[in-house]
């Protein structure tokens, strides 16, 4: 289980770092192009769509021939594309090539995220994944810089690098042994489960904090440039949250794993909900920068809790894990793509203040209807209770 462990915390490390080293890119791009706010949203929007796109395809192949290979396959997608972008100087090239690397990562996080979940211990589910999850959260925390590096020093260089991580990641996942219980499913058979079960609610529960990452990520760096700050700037301040989220990941699952999911979820998108209002509200370059770190803290900590309740309702109903991670990702990738494309568009054509408050009166929405959502008996009460 280590191993295992080890292995997908390291690729979605590798996956996440680089997604989030384009934020402090952004406005680079938007001068450097010449390309307007909602061209800007596009091109961070266009990992998600990848994602969004081959989500269930994903998880059909995951269900198909188990999360260790669908994980070397993302693996290797995520080489070749983050290559593709690093020597990319034209958007349609960032776009495709952007798409093609949320295509890959739909893959990865499909196989190591079954594969943690078939091979965990039920009482130890939610610390697990929220183990993993910070491993994310840890690679949004190097995102940042890396992305204020390759703005001094070259995208091709720190982008070119991922190709090699991904050969050394293969090659150490390819000779460790799938363990647990690995069960093929069809397709139409995870579809029939899914009508008659709680995942497309616990779906929804992943699209709020999701929304949320997906505004911040072309909010707040348009933001910081409006005021002034630079690429450095932007990647402090989007560090400064993951590694505060980083720290609570784990403590959160544990949290969860003791007392029940939705108290934590609920939390997190009161704090959310609080920061967007803040990032589009204040105009001193201190006060956005406090709101970035609360709105990446909140959405870290309802997305541990959503990503457990959505993988124990899958395994209560009979879903595959695979097929569960796809419909994980779709809830990710559509909340991702909506806040990013969206809240671009609303603000090169409304301002941030718009696009702010649209994001927040979501999550009240969905904090309204999550405390009506049946949650699987593991997440309702604490273990051990009749």
């Amino acid at each position: 289980m280590r191993r295992v462990l080890l292995i997908a915390c390291a690729a979605i490390f590798i996956d996440v770092a680089f997604f989030a080293a384009v934020t402090p890119l952004i406005p680079g791009y938007r001068d450097d192009l010449g390309i307007s706010e909602t061209a800007a949203g596009m091109l961070a929007g266009s990992y998600a769509a990848g994602t969004l796109v081959f989500a269930i395809p994903g998880g059909i192949i995951s269900a198909r021939i188990g999360p260790r290979l669908t994980m070397l396959a993302g693996l290797t997608g995520m080489g070749l594309s983050s290559l593709s972008f690093g020597l990319a100087d034209t958007i349609g090239w960032l776009d495709v090539s952007r798409f093609l690397q949320g295509a890959s990562g739909s893959m990865l996080w499909a196989g190591a995220i079954s594969w943690v979940v078939i091979s965990a211990p039920d009482d130890r589910r939610g610390v697990l994944l929220g183990t993993v999850i910070s491993a994310a959260v840890v690679g949004e925390l190097l995102g940042a810089p890396l992305g204020a590096l390759a703005s001094h020093v070259g995208t091709e260089y720190v982008f070119g690098a991922v190709s090699v991580v991904a050969i050394c990641l293969i090659t150490i996942a390819a000779f460790t042994p799938e363990r647990g219980r690995v069960e093929r499913q069809d397709p139409r058979e995870s579809v029939r489960i899914l009508r008659n079960s709680p995942v497309p609610q616990m779906a929804v529960l992943i699209a709020a904090p999701s929304l949320v990452f997906g505004a911040i990520t072309i909010l707040a760096p348009l933001r910081f440039d409006e005021l002034g700050a630079g690429p450095t700037v932007i990647a402090i301040a989007f560090a400064s949250g993951s590694a505060v989220e980083a720290i609570l990941g784990p403590l959160v699952g544990r949290y969860s794993d003791r007392a029940g999911r939705l108290a934590p979820f609920l939390i997190g998108l009161t704090v959310s909900i609080v920061a967007v209002l803040a990032i589009g509200l204040f105009e001193t370059l201190a006060f956005i920068f406090g709101a970035l770190v609360m709105a990446a803290v909140g959405a870290g900590l309802s997305f541990t809790p959503a990503t457990t309740l959505l993988t124990e309702s899958a395994s209560e109903s009979g879903m595959n894990q695979g097929f569960a991670a796809g419909i994980s990702n779709i809830a990710w990738g559509g909340g991702q793509m909506v806040g990013s494309v969206g809240g671009g568009f609303l603000a090169d054509t409304t301002g941030f203040l718009l696009p702010s408050v649209l994001v927040a009166a979501v999550l009240v929405w969905v904090s309204m209807v999550s405390r009506n959502y049946e949650l699987p008996a593991t997440a309702d009460q604490p273990r051990g209770a009749a």
